[in-house]
């Protein structure tokens, strides 16, 4: 079956969740009938977790319509939602897979939150690294200018570029979307320059010293 459940990215506080536009669709219900259900529900449903809403939007060129409400909600308030639907075959066997769908997106989300948290250690120290340096201009330029850097060497791509082509929001963070595999990568470059900056080198001489190590030329 298709993927019904879904983790935030750029949220990884948020739990696992589905969309009343799922529901409907899986359930064999007409979305109007599901948002109608959930409007009746609304303060139970509150009292299972927030219930957020975001819109769909028509193409530019279409046709009258208003854009459609669609629901977003967590695996609780999902299985409330579903004990009021009718059980035929269709909702059985969606429900069967939902389960499974939600059990492995919370294993995921814990891995995620696990690679999050080495993360945030591994970038500690680049910002140690850079805390033990005088203040002054260079220091405060000194961990964007590193990050842009190792991001250059390993993809050939500024960030501006990467946050593009991962679909990156405004305000989201890269790590969160790049694959482990990639991540890993930087975080050695990150030790790496966490060493070069502790040598008290120049940013002229660490950039060189992290291509060089990394065997692409400047």
């Amino acid at each position: 079956m298709d993927e019904l459940v879904f983790i935030n990215s750029n949220n990884l506080r948020e739990e696992p969740y589905t969309t009343s536009k799922i529901i409907s669709e899986y359930g064999g219900q007409q979305h109007k009938n599901v948002r109608e259900l959930i409007q009746t529900y609304i303060k139970k449903m509150k009292k299972l977790g927030k219930v957020s809403t975001f819109e769909t939007h028509k193409p530019k060129f279409s046709k009258g319509g208003r854009p459609e409400k669609i629901y977003k909600l967590n695996e609780q308030q999902v299985t409330f939602l579903i004990t009021l639907m009718k059980n035929t075959e269709k909702v059985v066997n969606f429900k069967f897979e939902l389960t499974k769908q939600f059990y492995a997106m919370r294993e995921e989300l814990l891995k995620r939150r696990i690679e999050r948290s080495n993360g945030i250690r591994e970038r500690n120290s680049l910002t140690d690294a850079i805390k033990g340096l005088p203040d002054g201009k260079y220091k405060d330029h000194l961990y964007s200018n590193v990050t842009r850097l190792i991001y250059k060497i390993l993809f050939n791509k500024t960030v501006i570029q990467l946050k593009k082509q991962f679909s990156v929001p405004e305000k989201g963070n890269l790590r969160d979307y790049i694959s482990k595999t990639e991540l890993a990568k930087v975080k050695i470059l990150e030790n790496q320059a966490a060493t070069l900056i502790k040598a008290r080198l120049p940013y002229q001489k660490i950039k060189e010293a992290l291509f060089n190590i990394n065997s692409i030329t400047v």
